[in-house]
């Protein structure tokens, strides 16, 4: 097979157990035919609990190597700190050009012949070349607004704004939805879940005009959304696992979320079957799926404590007296990423933060802690409990000895518990130049992705990528027994 372009989308999260009976149902036009014209897999992450997160998987499906070798532990860590290339690198390498959009791992954005634009937790705006920030200016600052850790913008700034982003792609349409989304929620304010898939319509605009200027030989996108709406809403999409059911009204505020999400993620693909060439392979994975959140522990869901915003933190870590703190990201809900490059100092903040004691529960600790390089993860412990709860901060130089409530520093605000968590299984699907029809490919895992994406590219597959190409997706196997006599 002639080396191919390669487009990339990753559908975080994305699972077989949606898709399958919308297909039936005639609900997702385009994943059908990609199914049925090209060729299918579903991969399994190699790597499980408590390492099984989308930072970790991606990383390794872009890598090839197990997290041993790769080293990926939090979330938009600094790509420098990642022991092992990403396909990107290899692609760039091999002198081909390329563009990457959204993709874990990406940040810092380095020189490139072609775009970088970082994932929406990255800690900055920087992007490759420079004149993209005010596309990640806007992802994050919109990342931040849904997670409840930033104010809106003002409509005179997002105005200012607004005429950086026409000029960079963003499409008359996509704003008429964004009006017609504003609109619906005055009349029906639950609505305002919709609101987390205005993200990757505006993103395909920008991408696809990057697209289209640069051409690159190797491209990827990413976008989160449709993972969200299963780990908030999937009872109310389907209970019948549940410990406990799904009300009448969770169901009709909703009910429609999960599957709107995949009805998303088709539009779009739709979008990027008319954006390619003929030469062009495009390949659509999830680096793992998801299911329904079930556990004795909460028969009646769970609902996860998060800061409050970025100043609720600062306020700990000057209850703390932290010193050097060089920055605070806050990434999935409920973890904030705090860096302290000086070892000595991040090693005090961090037995701190691991004595801090909760009082009026059961379970006292109050907020888990991982150190990854200079980076500290913190995740507040427990779920809405008492509202007289109480948080203390023994040994903390600047700590009130009546403690702090609840309410002072963190949050419990989510309209659902927590409904859906981490699968191994994900999925692969490969449509375009060269790749054989209604071909299934079994026991795959994440590490053959990127020998596969090389592979269709030219580019030699490294020995220290540990999966294989999945040259079934482009080449007839030959039968077993001619297969034996060539092997003896």
């Amino acid at each position: 097979m002639a080396a191919r372009k390669v487009l990339l989308i990753e559908l975080n999260e994305i699972t077989l157990r949606v898709i399958e009976p919308m297909i039936k149902r005639g609900k997702m036009p385009n994943f059908s035919r990609l199914r049925a014209e090209g060729t299918f897999a579903a991969p399994e992450a190699i790597e499980k609990p408590p390492h099984l997160d989308p930072w970790v998987t991606w990383v390794t499906l872009h890598t090839g190597q197990p997290r041993s070798a790769h080293g990926a532990t939090v979330l938009e860590q600094d790509s420098d700190s990642i022991k092992a290339k990403r396909t990107w690198h290899y692609a760039a390498e091999a002198g081909r050009t390329v563009g990457v959009f959204g993709s874990i791992s990406a940040f810092p954005p380095k020189p490139v012949p072609g775009f970088i634009v970082p994932g929406p937790f990255a800690p900055s705006d920087d992007t490759y070349p420079a004149y993209l920030r005010p596309v990640q200016a806007l992802n994050r600052r919109y990342t931040k607004v849904h997670a409840k850790i930033a104010a809106a913008q003002s409509p005179l700034d997002m105005a200012r704004q607004g005429i950086d982003l026409f000029r960079l792609g963003l499409r008359p349409a996509t704003c008429a939805r964004i009006a017609r989304q504003l609109v619906a929620e005055r009349r029906k304010p639950h609505l305002a879940w919709k609101r987390v898939s205005l993200q990757p319509f505006i993103n395909m605009d920008f991408f696809e005009a990057l697209y289209r200027r640069y051409q690159p030989d190797y491209a990827t996108w990413h976008t989160n959304h449709a993972a969200h709406y299963m780990h908030h809403y999937w009872r109310s999409y389907d209970d019948s696992e549940f410990l406990t059911r799904a009300s009448a009204e969770e169901k009709a505020q909703y009910g429609a979320a999960v599957e709107y999400g995949y009805e998303v993620c088709d539009e779009i693909l739709g979008r990027f079957m008319r954006l390619v060439d003929e030469n062009t392979v495009l390949v659509v994975a999830s680096s793992m799926g998801q299911q329904p959140y079930v556990t004795d522990k909460f028969p009646k869901g769970r609902i996860a404590v998060r800061f409050k915003d970025i100043p609720a933190v600062q306020t700990v870590l000057d209850i703390l007296g932290a010193r050097g703190v060089t920055e605070i990201v806050p990434t999935m809900v409920p973890q904030v990423n705090v860096k302290i490059p000086e070892a000595g100092e991040r090693a005090r903040v961090r037995d701190l933060l691991l004595a801090a004691r909760r009082e009026g529960t059961a379970s006292p600790g109050a907020i888990f802690v991982t150190e990854t390089e200079d980076i500290l993860t913190l995740s507040p412990a427990g779920l809405a409990e008492p509202a007289d709860l109480r948080y203390f901060f023994p040994g903390a130089p600047n700590a009130r000895a009546e403690g702090y409530a609840m309410g002072d520093i963190f949050a419990a605000d989510a309209p659902t518990p927590k409904e859906g968590y981490h699968h191994p299984t994900g999925l692969l699907l490969l449509h375009g130049a060269g790749i054989r029809r209604g071909v299934e490919i079994s026991d795959t895992t994440s590490l053959d992705v990127a020998p596969t994406i090389l592979a269709l590219m030219g580019i030699p597959v490294p020995s220290v990528m540990k999966g294989r190409a999945l040259t079934e997706a482009w080449q007839v196997p030959a039968p077993a027994s001619v297969a034996t006599a060539k092997a003896s």
